[in-house]
């Protein structure tokens, strides 16, 4: 039987609260109190050819290099060995990166489902997986189960890690990137999307035309802010590129909006009281 607790009665390690750093103006976008937190699950979703998996990468590797100690693993479940071998040959600092390729059954000594839990269990600080769907699959494929099977067991796997069941009780972080419909809506149950803390989204200014301006933001997000669109460019080589000086001017608008929103409020306020006053 589960028992009620009470939040005053739970103590948590003060450690936990401890977010990790990326260094750059991303970091203000992925919580209000700055970087990523730990224990957590970010979904990332975005038109085609956006860099969905550049992005996370980049993430990852400016984390790993102001924290070298930090245990960070890419789970790839889309491309093999040469196919990120492209990303790091533009991105040479993705190479340091902790990497398990989860492939469909290629002979039929693969165990795909026992791998990825063994090397999960041996507790790391921040996993990303690539994709969601794809590793469901083939789960689903290799286990000879159904979809809504697979993804149960893969919820219950992430959610055992971030509650640190594994053997260095750490609160695993989990970024994980999932396939969207091509009207750019999320894909998956709404088991999945109650368990997600925030929803990334990666999007173009003109879903039709891949050259146009890129940005991030969140429509779902229980440590930051939604809305707020943080633009970047993957051209230059080495790293991600972010507007900072076009970040803060969104940010001013938005505080804009939101005084205005407030004064025609009290605005309305103060006409309703004055209607009903003169009504009596």
């Amino acid at each position: 039987m589960t028992e009620t607790v009470r939040m005053c009665d739970l103590r948590f390690d003060s450690s936990l609260f401890e977010n990790y750093l990326t260094g750059t103006v991303l970091d203000r976008l992925l919580c209000s109190y700055s970087g990523l937190p730990k224990g957590v699950n970010y979904m990332v979703i975005g038109d085609p050819g956006v860099g969905k998996t550049t992005i996370i990468l980049d993430m990852l590797a400016n984390i790993q290099q102001l924290q070298p100690d930090l245990r960070i693993l890419f789970v790839s479940a889309e491309m093999n060995e040469i196919g990120l071998a492209i990303y790091v040959q533009r991105f040479p600092k993705f190479g340091n990166l902790d990497i398990l390729f989860i492939e469909s059954q290629i002979d039929e000594d693969t165990h795909n489902w026992e791998t990825l839990t063994a090397i999960l269990e041996r507790g790391w600080d921040i996993v990303a997986i690539d994709s969601f769907h794809e590793l469901q699959d083939i789960v689903k494929e290799e286990e000879n189960i159904t979809l809504k099977k697979a993804e149960s067991m893969l919820l219950c796997l992430i959610k055992q890690q971030n509650k640190a069941m594994n053997t260095r009780q750490i609160n695993t972080t989990f970024l994980t990137i999932q396939q969207v419909t091509k009207s750019g809506a999320f894909i998956g149950s709404n088991r999945l999307k109650h368990m997600i803390t925030a929803m990334m989204e990666l999007r173009l200014d003109n879903a039709k035309n891949i050259y146009s301006d890129r940005y991030v933001t969140f429509s779902k997000h229980r440590r930051g802010d939604v809305g707020v669109k943080l633009y970047y460019n993957l051209n230059a080589t080495g790293d991600v590129f972010y507007d900072e000086e076009r970040y803060q001017q969104d940010l001013q608008l938005r505080k804009l909006q939101s005084n205005v929103s407030a004064q025609l409020r009290d605005f309305a306020s103060e006409f309703d009281k004055f209607f009903n006053n003169n009504s009596t």
